[in-house]
């Protein structure tokens, strides 16, 4: 049985005095554009169709624009989109050389040292996909198999904390991206690869026949949030405030439908992946400026 770690929220506002001079706000209100990255892979987040930009976050994306430009008063905010591997898109975030980020990138502990996130946009669980022949029911199957995780993602404490509960019978190889662990499960030089459950239902349901995914309980849940430079403090503000009011005004819901219980492109797929608990009370939960934090079980 899956656990999912409860959420908490509080009603909290961040006035913004003057804007640092290294916010990316500055040079969105300056220059009237901003410079959005995007993955080629993270169906149906954010990827490739038509030599394009698509998916559920690329839509939040675009709707946080529009809302960044009522907040400005700007007539347009020009989107300059570029495509990156994730390990290349955090150094052009720190760099400035990205405004922010659309695809799923989880919130975490280290990555929050370095980076501003913006408040939820989805809430996911950790599970293991494999070919159909080395699936597994119960942690302790996992002895001697190597396994397959992307580097900077939660996924790593995670089989690092298994694997210390098998006395270290588990084997890791870290990707710098999704694709390049998909290539190595593909290849089968790995056993089973280690990610979020919407990415690895995706890719499982273009070849139900080969591929299963396992439920192993990690005890903990992820959070996918749109990720800024540090100092960028006043535009994540503005994110954070556009992204409740895409929640409350009911059009998340609307995004979700369209992304999951929906046929997408380019395959016409349909996941049929209903919202879960977790993720249901977040969108009931959460207000215009509500911060999101996370608590371990009592």
């Amino acid at each position: 049985m899956k656990k999912y770690l409860p959420l908490f929220f509080i009603m909290c506002t961040f006035p913004a005095f003057y804007t640092h001079a290294n916010d990316s706000l500055v040079n969105i209100k300056k220059n009237h554009k901003i410079t959005l990255s995007y993955s080629y892979n993270d169906f149906p987040f954010s990827y490739i169709d038509n030599a394009k930009p698509v998916g559920m976050v690329i839509d939040i994306c675009r709707d946080v624009i529009g809302q960044l430009e009522k907040e400005l008063n700007i007539p347009h905010i020009e989107i300059n989109w570029v495509g990156e591997k994730q390990n290349v898109t955090l150094q052009k975030v720190k760099g400035h050389a990205v405004d922010m980020t659309c695809s799923a990138i989880t919130r975490t502990d280290v990555r929050l040292k370095t980076y501003n996130f913006s408040n939820p946009y989805f809430i996911t669980t950790t599970v293991l996909l494999s070919k159909k022949s080395e699936s597994v029911q119960q942690a302790s199957q996992l002895r001697g198999k190597t396994i397959a995780a992307v580097s900077g993602g939660s996924a790593i404490e995670r089989i690092n904390n298994l694997n210390h509960k098998l006395d270290y019978s588990l084997l890791m190889v870290t990707t710098p991206d999704f694709a390049s662990a998909l290539e190595l499960l593909k290849s089968e030089t790995v056993k089973m690869l280690a990610n979020d459950e919407v990415l690895l239902a995706a890719f499982k349901a273009g070849d139900p026949e080969n591929y299963a995914i396992s439920y192993v309980d990690f005890g903990a849940t992820d959070a996918y949030g749109l990720m800024m430079a540090k100092d960028s403090v006043e535009l994540t503000d503005l994110v954070n405030k556009s992204l409740g009011e895409i929640i409350n005004s009911g059009r998340y819901v609307e995004l979700y439908n369209k992304w999951f219980m929906s046929p997408v492109p380019p395959l016409q797929k349909n996941l049929h992946m209903p919202m879960s608990k977790v993720l249901q009370h977040y969108v009931k939960a959460s207000a215009p400026g509500a911060a999101y934090r996370t608590l371990s079980p009592e």
